[in-house]
């Protein structure tokens, strides 16, 4: 099973995610990561990546100085590093969930690899990604894997389905 999630911001691609690594917590060797934001008083000041089965969690990118950068975001390309190399290490698990393959973690040469890689290696993979980049990792992605279009009127749905995939 090959599924790339995709949708505008905010429309439920980390959820989605989170609701079938929860359903199936205990049943399979689930590996991966989701993205979240991190917000102060109410506001978003970046994003962080926490990894699925151990909890932790690396500062994705903040707002402030420093490059590369997204938009008003500094990304932390160290840390997608340490993320690349966890990504190796997921090879023998039963689904691997990558929230998400986008513009921040795109900045990483390791990370680009490390997906190559688990593309050309495992069969059981949800990934979500952004919608409208052309990246030439993205662009395969979309190649080779059903691609979901995420709404909030198909969300609840698109969670059924793939985890209806998952368990024939």
């Amino acid at each position: 099973m090959r599924v790339a999630i995709t949708g505008r911001p905010g429309v439920g691609k980390t959820t989605a995610c989170l609701k079938i690594y929860e359903r199936l917590r205990g049943k399979k060797d689930i590996r991966g990561f989701v993205t979240r934001e991190v917000r102060e008083k109410g506001v978003r000041v970046g994003f962080e990546i926490v990894e699925l089965t151990t909890n932790e969690t690396y500062v994705l990118a903040r707002k402030g100085d420093g490059y590369p950068r997204v938009s008003k975001y500094r990304v932390f390309v160290e840390n997608l590093e340490i993320v690349a190399s966890r990504i190796a290490g997921y090879a023998n698990a039963d689904l691997v969930i990558l929230d998400e393959v986008g513009p921040m973690e795109l900045k990483s040469r390791s990370f680009v690899d490390a997906v190559e890689r688990l593309l050309d290696s495992h069969e059981n993979l949800l990934l979500t990604v952004h919608y409208r980049s052309t990246h030439p990792l993205v662009l395969r992605i979309k190649r080779e894997f059903e691609v979901v279009e995420l709404t909030p009127e198909n969300r609840d749905r698109v969670v059924e389905e793939v985890l209806e995939r998952l368990d024939s």
